[in-house]
This record gives structure tokens, sequence and C-alpha cells, in this order.
């Protein structure tokens, strides 16, 4: 269930705070957090104090790659 959540979320060109939480299995707390830090880049969906963020699906793309690379590292270290 959790992969067909992934696959049909990562075919959308924006995804939300709780599509994010899902994909890497952190709470969407946690993604706000990283909004707030910079960490990654999102919009705002109208101009409301509480609209909605969306994030690109580029720039998960590019946090993913992100922490494969630093993953792979970590390994290539413990050799």
């Amino acid at each position: 269930m959790h992969n067909v959540h992934i696959k049909v979320a990562m075919e959308k060109e924006f995804l939300s705070v709780v599509e994010i939480s899902k994909i890497f299995s952190i709470h969407k707390n946690t993604v706000y957090e990283w909004i707030r830090k910079g960490f990654i880049v999102s919009i705002r969906i109208g101009n409301k104090p509480k609209s909605p963020y969306r994030i690109s699906r580029k720039a998960i793309e590019e946090i993913h790659n992100s922490i494969l690379k630093e993953m792979a590292l970590k390994v290539k270290k413990l050799d």
C-alpha cells in the first residue's frame, strides 16, 4: 500500500506536506520544519496564513538523491 501511494504521488507535479511525509515515512511536522529551515523550497496555494504548502516533485527527487548520496558515503567509510 505504501509503495502504491508513493507511485501515485510522484506522478504529480506538486505534492502536499502529507504526501511528502508518507513518501519519507516521517511526521508532517518534520516536513513543515524542513520548509521553515529552507531545506525544501515550497509554494503556498492562496494568500491566507493557513494556506497549504505545495512542493515540486523535482525538489523531492533532489532531496531523495541527496539522501542516497549521503548514505553511499557513509557505507563507503565503513569499508
